[in-house]
């Protein structure tokens, strides 16, 4: 084992093999620190600088995709307004945008979000308010059916007013896995790596050079060593030396700056862990980086590998409504297009007649036109010339093609 990955001597085999510890402290033994790091939890991982993009990344794109409440009738799509509590505000505490946020970081973190139902519908049927609850203060309860949060025994909705909702589950298993959890050691050598270059360039990983002088320097080496010190610090002057003292300057030895390439790797390894590509948090992956032939095939192909948490989030909020309200993401809004290439999907939908021209202009953010233009030209080319839509008590500008 290199210097990088030292770990604190562990008890004697003899007595783990006596049965003198329990499972969870053999389990310590494994999830033990390496020294001079903490051990790995969902809270320190977020130290590894991998870590904290993928996290970050993942659920920004997924929280900051604008939230549609609908319902079909007949196979017809409506919008509901005003949308329900629970999208628009599901927390007193903390705006929709972070509650979005924190319950897709928590998924990612422990592999199960938390949440306690504060207020309901006026049946009781559904929750209006939700206020999440970190999941180090989630504890399975002595019952086994039960969980305690801050040590009070809860049964989880809609018996209770326990939230959860796991990601990552297997058959025959309650509770999410969690990524960090599964992976400790990946994460821990790459901030055992990180501690040893903070050592290496700060402190010293390696002696700067050997100063040689004639006879044994005796007592005098303390005074000589601080003397050069004091003359090279900070400085790039020449160096003068006495007869019989030579200077020589280490070189850094490559199997010491190794570590370098085991932070760049485990970086590589944590993107894998959250189905990422390393390219997209600054790594330059082992098999080359992918060439895209523009911004909007390098954003679709992130859309793609986002798109669980997408229908996760989704399915999760949707759970929460009466039927036949559904939540839907907008996901058109993570795909960044040029404004060539927008305006020319936008024609080609008007002209295959898939929208009119306000639905255009309503994505746009423009003023909409009056109901004469709000057909598809394409369909009736006839149409007069579209018109802005003129403010309450007020004539259309004869300037502009409208009627005086």
């Amino acid at each position: 084992m290199s210097i990088l990955f030292t770990r604190d001597r562990p008890p004697a085999a003899a007595e783990a093999r006596s049965g003198s510890y329990t499972l969870q402290q053999l389990a310590g033994l494994v999830a033990g620190s390496v020294r001079g790091v903490p051990t790995v939890t969902s809270d320190t991982a977020m130290r590894h600088d991998a870590v904290w993009s993928c996290r970050t990344r993942i659920a920004q794109d997924v929280s900051m995709m604008p939230v549609d409440t609908v319902r079909y009738v007949n196979k017809q799509r409506q919008e509901v307004t005003p949308a329900p509590q629970i999208i628009v505000a599901p927390s007193v505490n903390i705006p929709a945008l972070d509650w979005r946020y924190q319950v897709v970081d928590s998924w990612l973190a422990d592999g199960n979000a938390w949440g306690l139902v504060t207020e309901t519908t006026a049946d009781g049927r559904y929750p209006t308010r939700i206020e999440l609850v970190a999941h180090n203060d989630v504890r399975p309860s002595a019952s086994g059916v039960r969980f305690e949060v801050h040590g009070k025994e809860r049964a989880l909705w809609p018996v209770g007013d326990l939230w959860w909702v796991p990601a990552y589950t297997v058959a025959g298993q309650m509770l999410g896995l969690s990524p960090i959890g599964y992976h400790r050691e990946t994460i821990r050598n790459g901030l055992a790596a990180e501690r040893f270059s903070g050592d290496f360039f700060l402190d010293g990983g390696h002696p700067s050079g050997v100063l040689t002088v004639a006879g044994d320097p005796g007592e005098k080496a303390g005074s000589l060593k601080e003397r050069l010190l004091n003359l090279t610090k900070g400085t790039r002057e020449p160096l003068i030396l006495p007869a019989g003292t030579d200077w020589k300057q280490m070189q850094v030895n490559p199997s010491d700056s190794q570590f370098i390439d085991t932070m760049r790797y485990t970086a590589e390894q944590v993107c894998r862990i959250y189905g990422e590509d390393p390219a997209d948090h600054g790594c330059s992956g082992s098999g080359g980086a992918i060439t895209y032939a523009n911004r909007s095939d390098a954003d679709l192909a992130r859309f793609k590998r986002r798109q669980f948490w997408v229908t996760k989030l989704q399915e999760s909020l949707t759970a929460l409504l009466p039927r036949p309200q559904v939540v839907k993401l907008n996901t058109s809004s993570s795909l960044m297009m040029t404004a060539k290439e927008r305006h020319e999907l936008h024609q080609l939908r008007l002209r295959n007649k898939t929208t009119t021209i306000n639905e255009v202009r309503r994505i746009e953010d423009e003023t909409p036109f009056d109901a004469a233009a709000n057909a598809n030209p394409y369909e009736n080319p006839g149409l007069p010339a579209a018109v802005p839509l003129a403010s309450p008590g007020t004539a259309p500008d004869p300037t502009q093609g409208g009627a005086a």
